[in-house]
């Protein structure tokens, strides 16, 4: 692949939320992962996790989770002017639960030591959060190139305690996002992309 085909395939990844009926096989789930664990890593720790649900029974309670959660933040916010968008934006959340295969991407947490000298800039200065997500990244472009589609949810981590229960996650592990994959029944179009002039500054 040469310059300009990674570059197509990265300006035409979708972020697709409708999936065809049919499972990913586990190869290339795995696949999935070891092209996330490429991605680069704050000091090359790697200390990122992958938590891989096939399972229709979790996930149909990860997305139930998700749903009461914001039913209960919507009904604790009724009166506060544009809490009716919020809740139809909320409805997405639970969806994640339809795609064949629904990967949480976790990541370290900060230890003590790290919170008692970087207090507030621990998560940040550690880099572990930002090492997860651009594994994320890794991963919904290799799903892309296999002609897969991908999903990312952050919206769900309104539940994140209940998640990770259900997730069962390690000690001290935290999560980040989750990632629906499977064949897409949908291509969306290319949503308008703001100018370089709006979101840099060059400092010559």
């Amino acid at each position: 692949m040469n310059a300009d085909e990674f570059l197509a395939v990265l300006r035409s990844r979708r972020s697709v939320r409708r999936f065809r009926a049919g499972s990913v096989s586990r190869d290339v789930l795995e696949q999935l992962i070891a092209h996330a664990a490429w991605a680069p890593s704050a000091g090359n720790r790697q200390d990122w996790f992958f938590v891989v649900v096939t399972r229709e029974e979790t996930k149909r309670a990860l997305g139930e989770a998700v749903r009461q959660r914001w039913a209960e933040i919507v009904a604790a916010n009724r009166g506060f002017s544009g809490i009716g968008e919020v809740e139809r934006y909320a409805a997405r959340f639970s969806d994640c639960a339809a795609a064949p295969a629904l990967i949480a991407v976790a990541c370290r947490e900060t230890d003590e030591l790290q919170q008692r000298l970087l207090g507030p800039d621990a998560d940040a200065v550690t880099g572990s959060i930002a090492s997860a997500a651009m594994a994320a990244q890794n991963l919904m472009l290799a799903a892309h190139a296999l002609g897969l589609g991908s999903c990312c949810y952050t919206g769900a981590l309104a539940a994140r305690a209940a998640l990770t229960t259900l997730l069962d996650l390690p000690r001290r592990c935290a999560l980040v996002c989750l990632i629906g994959v499977g064949f897409p029944d949908e291509q969306p179009h290319a949503p308008a992309r703001k100018p370089v002039a709006r979101i840099a500054k060059f400092v010559e």
